[in-house]
């Protein structure tokens, strides 16, 4: 393993609610710690009320939007999150090593008990991954976990899920096996990570080229919502989808609470940016507003005036402003 995987400053933070965002009620920088630093807090966990626990997302990105993770992140390890009937620490442990051949850290959650031993396993890698290929190392690690009788948390595979820490419960117990091989999983797991990276780019790097559109009166509004279906926008702004249902990037759930009925979202979780108190719905121009410019309209009108829509091949606002000079000439 080489050393920059081992102490890389990786995102980190405290309870599930932890943000930077300066628009929530009370933001706060992001802290880090090193897979190294994840291997001695094993050792001697702290014994921590969830809601105040430390988490990790093994990207040096400091961030918790998906999109960015996505994006940009650089990913240090992987990880399996086993909680529902999982089995023992030391069984699954000499599992997972047959299948990645190098070192492992297992440790049981806050909530184990010795009948239970709800576990997270991180798997350090050798070289850094792109928010894609860690996303693709993730599914095909959870399929073999899978394929092993082994039901793992597929919220894993996406690349803002927070992991928790080591933290003592009434039941805690780890393992960490060190290796003197790399894991490289690019080169392991190439043939099946082929296999799932066509599918996986269509779905997930959809871009949408700005509809060149006729000389026209009407309102921009109008103009985006006849030009963008509110698929296109959730998809845009990193939702997952599931048939008609999505489900917003920072879903603590896994729930697809979000569904579209007459071109128009509702959701149904509080904690998704589109909920509304009334139970409202919004078109694509309204959700556009929301998960891209945080509600703003002003910003809003002129980013789809400059980037979203163009007529005869200029943007819209462009084709805009020389008709309103045309008028004062």
């Amino acid at each position: 393993m080489k050393t920059l995987t081992k102490t890389a400053k990786l995102c980190s933070g405290f309870g599930r609610y932890h943000t930077d965002n300066p628009d929530s009620p009370r933001p706060r920088p992001f802290t880090t710690i090193s897979y190294q630093d994840i291997t001695q807090m094993a050792k001697k966990p702290p014994s921590t009320p969830k809601p105040c626990a430390q988490w990790v997302i093994p990207s040096s990105l400091l961030s918790r939007s998906k999109v960015q993770q996505f994006k940009n992140g650089k990913f240090h390890f992987l990880y399996a999150d086993l909680d529902n009937s999982p089995p023992c620490l030391s069984a699954v442990i000499p599992q997972l090593q047959l299948v990645v051949g190098g070192g492992i850290l297992g440790y049981t959650s806050k909530s184990a008990t010795e009948n239970c031993q709800k576990s997270h396993i991180l798997i350090p890698v050798s070289e850094p991954l792109t928010g894609l290929d860690w996303k693709l190392c993730q599914s095909t690690l959870n399929d073999k976990l899978a394929e092993n009788g082994i039901e793992p948390d597929r919220k894993s595979e996406y690349c803002n899920q927070i992991l928790y820490l080591p933290n003592r419960g009434i039941f805690y117990q780890s393992i960490n096996i060190e290796h003197p091989l790399s894991f490289n999983p690019l080169v392991t797991w190439h043939d099946e990570l082929s296999l799932k990276k066509q599918a996986l780019l269509e779905k997930t790097t959809k871009s949408i080229k700005p509809p060149s559109l006729h000389p026209t009166n009407e309102s921009i509004i109008h103009a985006f919502n006849e030009n963008y279906s509110v698929e296109d926008i959730l998809l845009q702004a990193g939702y997952d989808q599931k048939g008609t249902n999505f489900r917003h990037p920072n879903s603590n759930t896994g729930n697809y609470s979000a569904s579209i009925k007459n071109q128009k979202v509702h959701t149904l979780s509080s904690s998704d940016p589109l909920f509304l108190d009334n139970g409202g719905a919004h078109s694509a121009y309204g959700a556009f507003v929301i998960l891209f410019h945080n509600g703003n309209r002003r910003l809003a009108t002129i980013d789809a005036g400059d980037n979203w829509l163009m007529i005869n091949d200029l943007s819209w606002n462009t084709v805009k402003r020389r008709a309103y000079m045309e008028q004062r000439k």
